[in-house]
This record gives structure tokens, sequence and C-alpha cells, in this order.
């Protein structure tokens, strides 16, 4: 079944909504540093029941991942590329967002300083330089032989800093938690595999509600299956104990059947009627998990994945009228670089902080550590990566898995 707009290469309203998401992701973390700052701008703990615009931003990324899925493996496939090449495109992009992720977390915490034999800082800033060596889009122009090398040297220096880790009582490397971006790798992994599944289905509506379906039963099922007796039984208990990969599935898939519902010509001559409908129904199942289940980011529960769907379909919403019917698009200058190379914005602030370690540099001025002065700053500072990524994407510094 072909996808809707196959032959854009970029929709404005999706890059604008992702720039935007990584925007705020990169503020949000700056933010966490700083104190005396309201609750509302902070990550709610898991025991308590709500949630803050902080406790949406990482949902709101796993949902626009799901809105960009479509349009990546219907490029693949105008491409020649069969299923299983699409699937393992899909599959390696996973498993280079796990890779980065768990070098991530291993970077904040779990180290022992004093067992290293250089220093954390150091250790950072050379796997990120790894990450741009293997991940990096190169240009055509360069002799392929020089790409390889590139890669494979930023292989054998992801390898070198593994074996060099030490943790605690001579430990290595652990996957403490997958960090944010090894949770999208999994995520993506299970929805992507679920879409181009139910891609092969000759009708579109057919393909809708099997997504849908399948979304439902992500977010509540393995939840259930953690409250019952079944939980004790050691593959039960496996499942249920990844009940926080599957929610976020659930929400990657959400975002695919936005884009569907917007995009794809059988559903886009009612696309206003068939949002409405989806928004609304994904507003009342919200509701109505909420009075059963905890809204709660950390323990990734059915009421917090459910409102973060709806509150992510009003925001696309809102962009989309802005953007693409209204066609207010000076005010988006901001978002579109990041927008086309997210991944390197992303770490850009870790590189900066990793530098200034080892220089011995503590980027935050003390006045700006708390308060008003410190949000501030954290919104300065968003804006000056978003610039740096902005103009390091326009010298053609592109990091894509």
């Amino acid at each position: 079944m072909n996808n809707p707009s196959a032959h854009a290469s970029r929709v404005l309203s999706i890059d604008v909504f992702r720039g935007i998401i990584i925007f705020t992701m990169v503020f949000v973390n700056e933010l966490a540093g700083i104190a005396n700052v309201p609750e509302w701008m902070k990550h709610l703990p898991a025991n308590v029941d709500g949630m803050t615009f902080v406790d949406l931003v990482f949902p709101a990324f796993l949902f626009i991942v799901g809105m960009s899925i479509p349009f990546a493996i219907q490029a693949r496939a105008n491409k020649g590329d069969s299923v299983l090449e699409i699937f393992k495109h899909i599959a390696l992009r996973s498993l280079g967002l796990i890779v980065i992720g768990v070098f991530m977390v291993n970077a904040e915490s779990g180290y022992d300083a004093a067992a290293m034999g250089i220093s954390m800082p150091l250790w950072t800033l050379l796997m990120f330089i790894s990450v741009l060596l293997i991940w990096s889009n190169y240009p055509k122009t360069l002799l392929p032989a020089i790409a390889l090398g590139a890669k494979l040297l930023g292989v054998a220096c992801l390898a070198m800093l593994w074996w060099m880790y030490k943790g605690p009582n001579d430990t290595g490397m652990t996957t403490q938690w997958w960090g944010i971006l090894g949770l999208i790798g999994w995520a993506y992994l299970i929805a992507g595999t679920l879409f181009l599944i139910t891609r092969q289905f000759a009708v579109p509506a057919i393909q809708f509600f099997t997504l849908a379906l399948a979304a439902l039963a992500l977010i509540g099922l393995f939840f259930a299956l953690s409250k019952t007796p079944l939980a004790s039984v050691p593959v039960f208990q496996t499942l249920a104990n990844a009940n926080n990969n599957h929610t976020h599935a659930a929400i990657v898939l959400a975002g695919v059947i936005l884009s569907q519902l917007f995009y794809l010509p059988n559903f886009a001559t009612n696309k206003f009627k068939h949002y409405l409908i989806f928004t609304g129904v994904i507003g009342v199942l919200a509701l109505a998990s909420w009075q059963v289940s905890p809204i709660s980011k950390i323990w990734a529960t059915p009421s917090w994945a459910l409102f973060s769907v709806f509150f992510c379909c009003v925001i696309f919403g809102a962009v989309y009228w802005l953007v693409d019917v209204k066609q207010h698009r000076s005010w988006t200058v901001l978002f579109e670089p990041s927008a086309i190379n997210p991944l390197l914005v992303y770490i850009l602030p870790y590189i900066v902080l990793s530098l200034c370690g080892i220089f011995g540099f503590y980027l935050r001025p003390e006045m700006f550590n708390a308060g008003v002065s410190g949000i501030v700053w954290s919104l300065f500072f968003a804006c000056v990566i978003m610039v740096i990524g902005a103009g390091l994407t326009r010298m053609g510094l592109r990091v894509k898995l």
C-alpha cells in the first residue's frame, strides 16, 4: 500500500513539530540543573499522579518518530528496497540508538573515576567523536574508502572506550537503563516492525484499525499483566518488566496513525474530521484509564501514555493549522535546522559540557543557577544550541542513523 506524500522529501509541519520538541528537550535538560524553579517545570516523581510539560517531552519525541515512519519506509520502498531490506534498516537504526543510549547512560553515572585510565569528560568526548565518525552522513564526493575507514575508526574507538570503562568493583559498562535514545530505539524497533507488517494490507482502513488495536494492546496489556499472578511466571515476568518499551512503542504507533490520517490519500480528503475523531477518542480513553491507572511517566502507565498522545495530537494540530493552513512560516526558521538533524542537536549540549569538563570551565555563570535567571539562561542555552546546530548542518555535518 502506498503511503502519503511519498514523493515529498520533507513535510514542513512535521519538521517544525520535531524542531519544537528538540528545542524543548534541550531547554528542560538544562533546566534540570537549575534550583528553585516551579514544580510545573520539573519532572514529577513516579508516585505522584500527574504530569507536567516536562513529562511530555520524551513521549512527544516518540510520537514524532512515529509520524516520520511512513515517509521513511515509503522512501526506501520507492528506491526498490524489499521488505526484508527495510526491516534490516529498521533493526540497524534501532541498534544504533540503543548503543548510543547505553554509552550515554554510562557516561552519566556508574563509573569509578579513580579507576578510569582517562578523565570521564575526555572519555565522554571521545565517545561522541566516535558517534560522529560512525553515523555522520559523509558527502558523496568523498572516496568510499575514506568514509569506510572513518566509520571503522569510530567503531574501534567505541570498542576501546568500552574496554577502558571501569565501574565499582572493577565492573564494566552495564545497561543501568537504556537511556533516552535507547528507549527510543526499542520503541522504534517494535513500532516500525508492526507498521512494516501492516503496510502490506491492501485496505488502508484495515491497516489503521490493526495499528490502533496494537497500540491499545501495547499500552494496556503488559501493564495489566504486571498486576496479576501471571507476573510471577518467568516468561510473563519478562514481558511485564519490559512494560516501558511496549508502552513507548504504542506512543510511536499513535504517531504513525496520526501521520496516516493527515497524509494518506485515502484519509486526507476528510483529514480534519478524522483528526478530531481520533483526538477525541484518545482524550476519552485517557480520562477513562485515569480512573484505574495513575499518571506516571516513570512507570509508563496507560493514562500517562494516552494523555501524552492526546496532547501531542493537539499540539501537532495547532502546528499544522499555523504552518500548512494559514501559511504562517516565518516563525519556523529557528526550528527547521534541528528538525533535519535532530540527533546532532540532541548530543551537542553533552559535547559542550564534556569540553567544559576537560578544560575545567563551568559554563553556566553562578548568578544563573537558580530561579527566574536560571530559566532565562536555559532558554538562552537552548537557542544557542539550535543556532550552533543550524550552522553545523549548513556546513554539511549531519548525523543520520
